[in-house]
């Protein structure tokens, strides 16, 4: 009788499970949800390299109609390089999301005024990405497509660093002056990922899942990367909307679904992965076509880079969730002030 009841209830899962992700493939909410992502390495005890990030997502239907898109551009770039041709003959569902973000780099010594030349340059990166998920629920894949349009080298970088030191009680940086393009300049990247659900086991109480991913970034970051993510434990959203591996330091918009509420408990879950890369360029050290103080060269940057993460996620109210995570990379120049990266974050979400 114990075994038919768990064989009852595993199937109810697994059916309302189907019913949940075929419910999303329907139709796209106008306004499906929205996340905040706030980076720092202050959390992992440094102040270095990628010293923090933030970004907004909207997600939904409407991240297509803002009068401050890419949707537009994007569509036209992925018709010309036929990306659509990848899932032509199979039925699937198309989810939108627009993101609002900026990213800050220091060197190790804030405190000097000058130009530092044995370490990484001051770096920033204010931009908004459009992102388009495509999901083939028959065959278990889904496919990312994304594109950021940013400015490198504003001023604002510094007064966001200050305020955000100045509450942290934090040393001032002095060397703004010095970062990569200086003063302003435009720039672009695409990404294209697809992904594979390996693994999705249902228990009585608890979900394990396992995927792999593919991903080309071509633009101030031109790289290729394959990763691996597992997440475990009380699971309600669905495999495609669990995205840790979509980042460029922090994690760029995927769009924000609600989870299918399996049992009355929200979700509660921890959540690990790597990604292998191979970096051909980045402006944020390479600098651009703007003159820059200083800027490394392609001698001086690592091409093979592994990045790590490890989180937690736990639904605290009604499709509200907070996540708490670490991230560390291997050195990404050379030399001896290069160090390995660590940093944390908080991420809190409202799906709808």
């Amino acid at each position: 009788m114990v075994i038919m009841r768990a064989i009852q209830h595993r199937s109810l899962m697994l059916l309302l499970i189907f019913i949940s992700i075929h419910a999303h493939a329907m139709e796209e909410k106008y306004n499906s949800g929205w996340l905040l992502n706030l980076d720092n390495d202050i959390l992992a005890e440094r102040d270095r390299d990628y010293t923090g990030g933030i970004a907004l997502t909207l997600s939904g239907r409407r991240a297509q109609e803002y009068l401050v898109s890419l949707e537009s551009a994007r569509n036209w770039l992925d018709d010309l390089l036929g990306i659509d041709k990848l899932y032509t003959d199979q039925a699937r569902f198309q989810l939108h999301s627009v993101q609002y973000g900026a990213m800050l780099f220091t060197p190790e010594d804030t405190a000097d005024p000058a130009p530092i030349f044995d370490d990484r340059p001051y770096g920033s990166l204010f931009y908004i990405s459009n992102t388009e998920l495509t999901v083939v629920p028959s065959a278990d894949k889904a496919y990312l497509s994304t594109l950021t349009l940013g400015f490198l080298g504003l001023g604002a970088a510094e007064y966001i660093q200050k305020a955000i030191h100045v509450v942290t009680d934090s040393d001032i940086a002095n060397g703004w002056d010095n970062q990569i393009s200086s003063g302003g300049e435009p720039t672009l990247m695409l990404t294209l990922s697809a992904q594979n659900n390996h693994i999705d086991m249902v228990s009585t109480a608890t979900r394990h899942e396992f995927k792999t991913a593919y991903e080309a970034n071509v633009g101030f970051s031109t790289d290729v990367n394959a990763s691996m993510s597992w997440r475990w434990g009380r699971i309600n959203t669905p495999w495609w909307s669990f995205n840790p591996q979509h980042s460029e330091y922090i994690q760029l918009g995927a769009p924000v679904v609600a989870g299918s509420r399996l049992a009355d408990k929200g979700e509660l879950y921890l959540w690990a992965g790597t990604t292998v890369k191979y970096r051909f360029y980045s402006s944020l050290m390479q600098g651009q076509f703007r003159d820059s103080v200083v800027k490394l060269s392609s001698d001086e940057v690592e091409n093979l880079l592994a990045q790590f993460w490890l989180g937690g996620t736990w639904e605290f109210a009604d499709n509200v969730r907070g996540s708490i995570f670490y991230r560390a990379s291997t050195r990404e120049f050379e030399g001896n002030n290069a160090h390995y990266l660590v940093w944390a974050g908080l991420i809190i979400s409202r799906s709808y």
